[in-house]
């Protein structure tokens, strides 16, 4: 309802007009915007921190993912590596030391054939040669000197097998001529990281 307002001749004086002008202002009152003074209102941060919290999630889950597929996959390698060493089972049968000859008889056991090589590039077919006190007389892979590999070698000794493997020793391999006879003199044989065995004889 509109207040009446008082005119003079000249018009509406002063005084209505103040007096309208409060009552327009109390019958239409203005709406202030409840916006929050730090410009954020508390829902959107929620949001926001909802947001935050499920991209950290989903970067943690595919690097879990990755880490186990590589865990995995190393886990699988290592159990085939382990298997086919198990699987390898390599006897010495019976050593002769004639003539500074050592003919060593290896029999296969296991369930893989296994490579006998005379290289010296590894992975290669490497032994130890003890004396009685388990003293180091010499170590050597089966190329040339001091252990030179002179026949079975270079080729597979496949299952079941029986083969000859005969090692001319050179120096300091040969040093065990200086011992005395019947010294019982012991070694270990590694094929390549695959398997090993080891075996005694007498001088």
């Amino acid at each position: 309802m509109h207040a009446k307002i008082r005119r003079n001749k000249k018009g509406i004086t002063p005084a209505a007009f103040s007096a309208s002008h409060k009552k327009l202002a109390k019958s239409v009152p203005y709406r202030h915007s409840r916006m929050s003074k730090k410009g954020i209102t508390p829902v959107i941060a929620v949001v926001l921190l909802l947001m935050m919290t499920v991209a950290a999630a989903g970067a943690a889950f595919f690097w879990f993912v990755r880490i186990q597929s590589e865990a995995q996959g190393g886990t699988e390698a290592y159990q085939q590596e382990l298997s086919e060493k198990i699987s390898s089972n390599v006897d010495v049968m019976t050593a002769k030391y004639v003539g500074g000859d050592l003919d060593i008889y290896l029999i296969n056991h296991g369930n893989s054939n296994i490579p006998i090589s005379s290289s010296n590039d590894a992975p290669t077919t490497t032994w130890i040669l003890y004396d009685s006190d388990n003293d180091v007389v010499c170590n050597s892979d089966w190329e040339d000197s001091p252990a030179d590999c002179i026949s079975g070698c270079n080729n597979y000794l496949e299952i079941g097998e029986i083969q000859k493997v005969t090692l001319n020793l050179g120096d300091p391999c040969d040093d065990l001529a200086e011992y005395n006879n019947n010294t019982i003199f012991s070694f270990t044989i590694d094929f390549s990281g695959i398997t090993g065995t080891g075996g005694k004889f007498v001088k």
